[in-house]
This record gives C-alpha cells, sequence and structure tokens, in this order.
C-alpha cells in the first residue's frame, strides 16, 4: 500500500492540536464512530488524521489497542512507526474502529488508499478466523500457550469483528462499495462461520445448555481462563452481550433461536441477588468502594459464575492440569520471609467444589503474585487465612480490588427483561408469518436522513405526518409517536396484509390506536398501557390483520398519549415470480419459497429476500 511521506504525517501531527480543538477533545472511539459529524468525513482536515492512520498501520493490516490516533504526540507517533512490524489486535475496539473511521474517510473523498487500507485489514480479519470461527485477541497469535490466543468473547472482541463484516457484506452507508462482490461473500461466510462457533461455545451446565465465558478453548470450546483474576467460568457480563449481538442476527435459524432461549432461561434461572444493583461508595476507611444495596427494577449477577457438576469437573480439572503442565512458581516476601508457590498449588488449594454457581473471584495484582489464580468465594470483606504456618491470604476482595474490576453487575437485566421479550415477539411474527416477508420500522431500520413530516427506512418504506412531528427514539430500538395520524409509504409493488405495533407508552396515561385504514377501534381494543407504579414502561405488542390487502399506503391515528413502537408490516410481493414449498433447481432458475419462516427468492444460485437484496 502507498504510504505518505514521513514528513508530510510528521506536519499533520503538529496541525492536528493547533487546528481543531474539538477534535482533540474528543476521544478516538468517538471519532470514528462518526462524532465529528458526517460532513466532516472527507474534508482535509479528516484525510490528515487518515493518514495519520495509514502511516501507523501494521505490516500485518491492523492496529494496536488505546492509542488516541487523531492526537498523538510527536513521540507516540515514533514509537508507533516502530511497532508496525508487531502483531495487529482486535481487543478494546482495535482495528475495527479505525476500519469504520477510514470507510466514513473513503465514503466523503473517494482516495483509493484510505479504501485499500481498509481493505488491508479486512484482509487479515478474514486471515486471523480461527479454523473453528473465532477470533483471538491478536495476529499473529501470542503462543506459549498465552489466553490471548483462545477464542475470545471478552469486551465484545469477536461481535465487534462480526458486526463490520455484517455491515461489509450488507454494502450500505459507510461500506457501499468499499469492497467487490467477492469480498463480500467472504465476509458473509465468515460470519456465518463466527455464528456457528458461537453456537458450539455454549457452555454444557451438566445436559443442559447455559451461557458463555469470556474465552474458550479452541479445540472443545470449553470455557477457559484469561488474566490470573479471570477464571473458567459462566460469565454473566460477556453473556449478556452476546445475547445482544446474537438478537440482532436477521432471519435466525432454529438453532440460533434455541441457543438465545436456552441462555435467557439459564440466566434467569442464575440471579446472584435478586432485587439489588451495585453501588460506588465511600467506605469507613475512607475508601472509594463498591456494595450490594436493594434497588427496584435490577438484579446482580456474577462477572464469573462457578460451574458445577460433572461438567464443572470436567472445566476446573481441565484448568488445574493446565497449570501443572505449566508449572509457573510465584513468590512472594513477607515480614522478611519469602514463600514460594506453584500456580497450580494456588488454584487448587482455594477451589471449592461445594460453591457450585455461586460467584467466583480473584486479586491479580503484581504486588501479591502469590495470589494469582486463587479462588475467592466472598465479595464483601472477611477474615483472612493463614497458609503455609504464617502467611494469611485473603478470602475475600478488598475495596481497591472491588473498584478497580467489575465482578458484579446488573448487565443481563435490560436483556432478559426487555430485548429478548422484544425479540421473542418478532421471530414469533416472522415464524408465523406464513407467505409474507417482514419489514420493520424502528430505529435500527431508520436511514438517519429524516425530516419533521418525514421518516424514511433503509428497506423502501417511510412515515409521513401532516403535525410536523420530528423523528425522536425511545427506549429499545424504538420510535416516538405522538397523538395525530401518520401515514406509511409502502414501496410499489408490496402489499400489506397485516401490520404489528410493538412498544410502549411514554408517560402514565394510555396510548391507544384508533384507526388503521378505514377501521376505528375502542380504546381498551390496542391499548399501551401507561407506566407501572415504579415508573417502569409496560410493553405489549399488538398484531392486527388487514381486512384486504393494502399498497400504497396506510393510515394509522395514535390517540391518548405519546408512544414507543417498533412497526412490523407483513407484505406480499405480487411480482408473477413461481412460489414453491419445495424447491427443486433443475425446476425454475427462479423462485420463491418460504424459508425459516420469511419468503426469500432464489435465482441463479443466490438467495434474495423480497425486495431483491442478496442475502
Amino acid at each position: 500500500m502507498k504510504r505518505t511521506f514521513l514528513s508530510i504525517i510528521m506536519l499533520a501531527v503538529a496541525c492536528i492540536s493547533l487546528s481543531a480543538a474539538n477534535l482533540s477533545d474528543m476521544k478516538w472511539a468517538n471519532v470514528c464512530s462518526g462524532g465529528m459529524g458526517a460532513d466532516w468525513y472527507g474534508t482535509t482536515e479528516s484525510q490528515d488524521v487518515a493518514d495519520i492512520v495509514l502511516a501507523v498501520q501494521k505490516n500485518t493490516g491492523g492496529w494496536m489497542k488505546n492509542d488516541q490516533l487523531h492526537n498523538l504526540s510527536t513521540s507516540e507517533y515514533n514509537k508507533l512507526i516502530n511497532a508496525r512490524d508487531e502483531h495487529s489486535c482486535f481487543d478494546n475496539y482495535a482495528t475495527t474502529q479505525e476500519m469504520r473511521f477510514l470507510a466514513k474517510v473513503w465514503q466523503g473523498c473517494k482516495v483509493d488508499k484510505y479504501r485499500e487500507s481498509f481493505e488491508d485489514a479486512l484482509l487479515l480479519i478474514l486471515k486471523a478466523q480461527k479454523q473453528v470461527g473465532g477470533w483471538s485477541q491478536y495476529y499473529p497469535l501470542s503462543g506459549g500457550g498465552s489466553y490471548q490466543d483462545y477464542i475470545t468473547f471478552n469486551d465484545d472482541l469477536m461481535t465487534n469483528i462480526m458486526k463490520i463484516l455484517r455491515d461489509i457484506y450488507n454494502n450500505e452507508g459507510d461500506f457501499k462499495d468499499i469492497v467487490d462482490e467477492t469480498l463480500r461473500n467472504k465476509c458473509k461466510e465468515a460470519f456465518d462461520k463466527g455464528l456457528e462457533c458461537i453456537i458450539k461455545c455454549q457452555v454444557d451446565d451438566n445436559g443442559t445448555p447455559a451461557a458463555w465465558c469470556a474465552q474458550h478453548d479452541t479445540i472443545d470450546y470449553l470455557p477457559t481462563e484469561g488474566r490470573p483474576h479471570e477464571l473458567p467460568s459462566i460469565s454473566g457480563y460477556e453473556s449478556a452481550s452476546l445475547l445482544s449481538f446474537l438478537m440482532s442476527v436477521e432471519n435466525p435459524s432454529e438453532e440460533l433461536q434455541n441457543t438465545i432461549t436456552t441462555a435467557i432461561d439459564w440466566l434467569s434461572k442464575h440471579v446472584y441477588r435478586k432485587n439489588a444493583k451495585i453501588e460506588d461508595y465511600t467506605n469507613t476507611q475512607g475508601e472509594a468502594d463498591r456494595h450490594i444495596v436493594d434497588a427496584t427494577n435490577s438484579d446482580v449477577w456474577a462477572r464469573f459464575i462457578q460451574i458445577g457438576g460433572e461438567s464443572g469437573e470436567k472445566i476446573y480439572n481441565k484448568f488445574f492440569q493446565k497449570l501443572q503442565k505449566y508449572n509457573r512458581s510465584r513468590s512472594y516476601t513477607y515480614n522478611g520471609k519469602t514463600y514460594t508457590f506453584t500456580e497450580y498449588q494456588i488454584a487448587t488449594s482455594s477451589y471449592d467444589a461445594t460453591k457450585e454457581y455461586q460467584p467466583i473471584y480473584a486479586i491479580y495484582d503484581s504486588n501479591y503474585p502469590h495470589l494469582y489464580y486463587r479462588f475467592l468465594y466472598n465479595y464483601e470483606d472477611a477474615d483472612s487465612i493463614t497458609i503455609a504456618s504464617s502467611l494469611k491470604v485473603p478470602t475475600s476482595l478488598c475495596a481497591v480490588r472491588r473498584t478497580s474490576y467489575q465482578f458484579l453487575g446488573s448487565w443481563c437485566y435490560n436483556t432478559i427483561h426487555t430485548e429478548y421479550p422484544a425479540w421473542k415477539t418478532k421471530i414469533d411474527m416472522a415464524n408465523a408469518a406464513g407467505d409474507a416477508t417482514l419489514y420493520e420500522l424502528s430505529a435500527p431500520t431508520n436511514t438517519g436522513t429524516n425530516t419533521n413530516a418525514l421518516y424514511n427506512f433503509s428497506n423502501g418504506f417511510s412515515i409521513s405526518n401532516t403535525a410536523s412531528k420530528g423523528y425522536a427514539t425511545g427506549k429499545n430500538n424504538t420510535i416516538k409517536y405522538g397523538t395525530t395520524t401518520y401515514t406509511i409509504n409502502i414501496p410499489e409493488g408490496m402489499q400489506a396484509v397485516k401490520i404489528s405495533f410493538s412498544g410502549y407508552s411514554n408517560y402514565d396515561v394510555n396510548g391507544y390506536i384508533q384507526k388503521l385504514g378505514s377501521s376505528t377501534f375502542s380504546e381498551d381494543k390496542y391499548a399501551f398501557p401507561g407506566k407501572d407504579s415504579s415508573g417502569n414502561p409496560q410493553y405489549v405488542s399488538h398484531i392486527i390483520d388487514l381486512a384486504s390487502p393494502v399498497s400504497g399506503t396506510l393510515p394509522f391515528t395514535l390517540k391518548g398519549t405519546q408512544c414507543c413502537f417498533i412497526i412490523t408490516l407483513y407484505c406480499v410481493t405480487p411480482d408473477g415470480i413461481q412460489t414453491v414449498n419445495t424447491y427443486n433447481a433443475s425446476t425454475s432458475s427462479t423462485v420463491k419459497r418460504i424459508k425459516n419462516g420469511v419468503v426469500v427468492i432464489e435465482k441463479d444460485g443466490k438467495t434474495y429476500n423480497a425486495a431483491g437484496k442478496q442475502l
């Protein structure tokens, strides 16, 4: 790839902090995600930053994590230049965020070196994917049995990669035509392979599908360790994040649907503390600390949940054998005496199999190496124990450890109680759609090109109103609708046969659909109840069959109060294409059939949705 001359790059580095205070004050992650505003990407200033991104790109194709590439000092810049031969990183959004930035700049200026740099990074992702479908923190791998080489869900590493692969193969927005069809197809293959890996990594809890660990073994998919305080377990944090991603997958297979449902069920049954949350406070010693307090609409899960039964025995024995094989020793000097233990001794002496399905904790501090991989079972302060005749070791976390890492949290609550019900409603609708294709009008499908009178969606639909009700979003991908009449504009060639409104009243009083098309309804027919006694929205879903297929426009009137909806249209396409239930490629070059409850069109070996978009 062509590189900008060093002198030009250094000039750009010097100019950034002088000419763009608003840019310098922004985090790199926000710059990459569009925080500078759409018009900025493609400007001379954005290209100056992009030139730095290109200059420090690793020879393997990616970037290192935690670098503020838009605001580097000269010494930081030189250090990165000299480190281009080092491995690339995917942790903490590294590489994928730089790719998103370069895509925005390329779309803004069409300068080909930015597209070429983007493609180099994409080729790295495709090359770094393991045979089993996952990715590790670095490429090339660290080697030597490092946890950095495992399948990694920690910090959304794998899902960040899969999201950008999906965006590329969808060929929309910032990624429109940035790579050719061959590479887009490879992205789709890599994405599908990644999904298979996630499904295979779902932990077997003694015959019951559970959730996931932060890292998994590349051979047997079992949960495995990370850093010395990240013990093999089921992770509430990573599992919640994974489920949010999985529920965004379009047209999920029956296997994937089952994976999501069983994981939600397992997490629902393994809450650590109900009606509680984690709160920061100052303890009696004047230290910053965290503790568990009572709270409504919140439950607490462990970051690391110890697995029990035969599954736990299998997982932890494998972990202990690994520590025994590595035979690493840790020494600690206290009161003039040095104590030395192997990591195998530390782990096996502290592990308690009777603590199954309880939170496990550990301390990772270079000042206390004798605690590496020591299993702790108390979050709050607890008495120490004495080992090796005179050395006291903790049985709990301390304030510093509680505040430096999130061992407990409410991560799963919204996933279980809000995201999953909305997803389940959507899936149930899809599975019952029959010959119809579902088109969702929601925040994720909105194009962002809205006016006060018109909301536009990526699937060709739009919603207009004559009351100048501006576009605004509610919770969980909903859109706000006021008490007025809206008109859904249906793309040419489609007919709506059914519609669903899934959402909630945004206030304490009820909202309701008063009119739909030529039909008028009572207040209680399709109502959205006001908030409950705790001030929480009450989600409901209404599916309405239309008296006859509707084309062109479909008006609806909301009364009572503002509500937040996801609207889904069930549409058929009277296009004259042969519809078959059993597909045989020899019978027709173009057929329409039902696949996973959705209408698809198959032609010349490729599959398209009803709108003609290749799947």
